[in-house]
């Protein structure tokens, strides 16, 4: 009996294995849909987060100019 058993974990470890190779490599095309969608979801959060950064550069360096504007008004008055 041991035997049958030490062969039947001798096969089903390999195919455990696989299983979990197949959960890496998508093999079905709602799985490869999904990836692709995360993927640009990803790429466009980077997008934004880079334009979101700029945006606020440009608001500091506006505000900035505002400021250097109001105390050249308030030393000629």
């Amino acid at each position: 009996m041991s035997t049958n058993e030490t062969s039947t974990v001798a096969t089903e470890t390999p195919a455990t294995e696989n299983a979990g190779a197949e959960k890496k490599s998508p093999n079905t095309l709602v799985d490869i849909i999904f990836d692709l969608g995360t993927e640009w979801a990803t790429y466009g959060l980077g997008l934004a987060k880079s334009a979101l950064e700029q945006s606020a550069k440009t608001l500091e360096k506006l505000a900035q100019s505002i400021d250097g504007l109001k105390k050249q008004l308030a030393s000629k008055a």
